[in-house]
């Protein structure tokens, strides 16, 4: 019996409309254990390095974590490794939220594809059952429409993770979505998913993964727990950290340092998640301003990256979530009547620039739409409408 592991991936060829399972050796997982470094060790061994990213050649792996689909705490992850069409070398991306144990118990420790399939496809592994099916009618749509459709046709527990128009477009910096709001969104895997008109993969199965010690094991987890505890914030509290995250003037400024015990970092990342950042990086240089040409300190200061504060976000919070076997469960759906948006999924970055949009423009609506856009961005066309704005003093109103 093996423990922790299945001893197998699972290959799609995309070109010839087939999969086949293979069996790795236990030395292989004790060397690389799983997630990245088995992704890795696969890849380098089958795939050239003079592959063009977008080629039929290439390969995009999907892997699980050795502890993924067990209980450990904060074991809900899973890898996106391939050649990345950013960079032309090693891409990776990380994910959580259900799919990555979902790998797990469909009875795989990876799922890889290779090839390019002529129209559209989805790949399934339902209860033991693969198959690559067609995607016509799903090619085109939103990743949360896709998912919806595919609820609705294979049954409300499967588990995907696909590209939406982005990936679809081969966009270079494309992610892949998985559990609606969850995304691999390093190294734009996700045109390396649309060159091969893969849509999307649907998980569903039973597999439990063994464990070696599971009373030994068991009771770590419960003694982790013990000291891993949430506590619930006060409106004193709340303040208190509306004070906090109003300190990154003196942070940034004067180089203090900030110590946090670990249980108020985990309640701040509960209540708040990753935009608990969203000040300290714009004042640090930790987010693209101006496309990373500009100086956060400078043309984004805390007067105005405050507008982008958690605090100002949490307003329009209507669900919170979390991945699988993770205590903190920081996700949460968001929806803005304003700019009627139905669901979002927090932190994300349209978000942040249409709040700032409320307390600009017209002029400057046009101007930060024009920013945040991946085409433009991506394009010829940015430096132009940047020089175009500047002679209309627009960046003069903003920044």
């Amino acid at each position: 019996m093996n423990y922790g592991f299945f001893e197998k991936v699972l290959w799609f060829d995309l070109t010839n409309n087939s999969f086949e399972e293979e069996e790795l050796p236990e030395n292989m997982y004790r060397q690389f254990m799983g997630g990245y470094g088995l992704g890795c060790r696969l890849l380098y061994e089958r795939m050239d390095s003079k592959v063009k990213p977008l080629s039929p050649e290439s390969i995009i792996g999907f892997f699980p974590g050795l502890l993924t689909g067990t209980a450990a705490p904060f074991s809900g992850r899973f890898m996106v490794v391939g050649k990345s069409p950013l960079t032309g070398t090693w891409g990776d991306a990380n994910s959580g939220g259900t799919f990555g144990p979902a790998i797990r118990k469909c009875g795989y420790d990876g799922i890889l594809v290779k090839g390019a399939a002529k129209s559209p496809k989805y790949i399934s592994i339902i209860d033991g059952k693969a198959e690559i099916l067609d995607a016509s009618d799903i090619w085109g749509k939103d990743v949360i429409e896709t998912e919806k459709i595919l609820k609705k046709k294979h049954g409300k527990l499967i588990k995907t993770a696909g590209i939406g128009l982005a990936g679809e477009k081969l966009s270079k910096i494309s992610g892949i979505a998985n559990d609606r709001g969850r995304i691999a969104a390093r190294s734009g895997l996700g045109a390396v998913m649309g060159s091969k008109k893969l849509k999307m993969i649907v998980l569903k199965g039973n597999k439990k993964v063994v464990i070696c010690n599971r009373e030994n094991f068991l009771s770590l987890i419960k003694d982790y727990y013990k000291v891993m505890k949430i506590k619930p914030i006060t409106s004193v509290k709340m303040a208190l950290l509306g004070k906090m995250f109003g300190m990154v003037k003196i942070i940034r400024r004067f180089k203090v340092g900030m110590v946090s015990p670990p249980n108020l970092m985990r309640t701040i990342f509960r209540y708040f998640g990753t935009t608990s950042g969203n000040t300290i990086c714009a004042e640090t240089g930790d987010s693209p301003i101006k496309n990373w040409s500009g100086i956060g300190m400078y043309d984004f200061p805390y007067e105005k990256s405050k507008l982008l504060s958690s605090i100002n976000i949490n307003k329009y919070k209507v669900k919170e979530y979390g991945c699988f076997s993770c205590p903190v469960q920081c996700g949460a759906i968001l929806k803005v009547p304003e700019l009627d948006i139905k669901e979002m999924h927090s932190p994300n970055t349209r978000l942040a620039a249409h709040l700032v949009l409320f307390y600009s423009t017209t002029t400057c609506f046009l101007y930060l739409k024009l920013m945040t856009s991946v085409i433009v961005r991506q394009s010829i066309l940015f430096p132009l409408v940047q020089q175009l704005l500047l002679q209309l003093n627009v960046l003069k109103i903003i920044f």
